[in-house]
């Protein structure tokens, strides 16, 4: 397992976590459920994503071993791989926008799902959208956003590639002005999250999660903070 920054993937290095001495996928994961008491997680498989292989038999691995929903990200373009990685055991296939080939697969992809299993990430670099996608790629998050609007999707990432692993806080103009323009999304945020102010502000905002990785790594945000901020004062 890799520590993520900024999309950077040429130089990803192995994990360096507080919370365990070990790379692996599994102990990581394990680490992590333990210090959270967390019951999902979010896997982006980079070898699939850059066309390497795949890892279909950890996810297998860790949803069996942990009993936790797997939310997998593993270059999904059409129902096909869609719903392999769901028989692999994730809960939730993650079509991301980076690796999504047309508007035609994606409506391919979400007709061949039960209800709940397709989240979509709409992955930002700092020219706008990532995606294989004409229509997508280099659009405002916004903008991406009004034209998938129409497609019945019900709950979206919105994963801002650049902040990713660097504890810069999240992209808020960016996850302000998509809550107030899509009420109806479950929006889910991605890249820069570092405090528990950061987390309350996403609550207050209306964001329905956060994906947290490298401040648990770090340190900066403990499992005793997120329990205290879902039990309230």
């Amino acid at each position: 397992m890799v520590h993520g920054v900024q999309g950077d993937r040429d130089h990803y290095r192995p994990i360096d976590s507080v919370l365990t001495p070990s790379s692996e996928p599994f102990a990581v994961a394990q680490a992590l459920q333990r210090e959270t008491d967390c019951h999902a997680f979010y896997v982006a498989d980079l070898d699939a994503i850059q066309g390497t292989g795949g890892h279909d038999a950890e996810v297998r691995s860790l949803t069996d071993g942990l009993g936790v929903d797997l939310w997998v990200d593993a270059a999904i373009t059409d129902a096909a791989s869609a719903t392999r990685i769901i028989d692999a055991g994730a809960s939730r296939a993650i079509v991301g926008s980076e690796t999504l080939p047309s508007l035609e697969a994606l409506r391919e992809i979400r007709d061949a799902l039960l209800p709940g299993q397709l989240l979509l990430s709409v992955d930002v670099g700092v020219d706008g959208v990532l995606s294989r996608c004409p229509v997508l790629r280099g659009l405002t998050p916004l903008a991406a956003l009004d034209l998938l609007s129409g497609e019945g999707l019900t709950h979206v990432i919105l994963l801002t590639l650049d902040q990713v692993g660097t504890g810069r806080g999240p992209d808020w103009s960016a996850l302000e002005a998509a809550r107030a323009g899509f009420p109806h999304l479950s929006l889910i945020a991605g890249g820069g999250v570092r405090t528990p102010d950061d987390i309350r502000r996403l609550t207050e905002l209306g964001v329905s999660g956060a994906l947290v990785a490298t401040s648990l790594h770090r340190g900066w945000i403990t499992g005793d903070d997120l329990r205290g901020l879902r039990d309230g004062p």
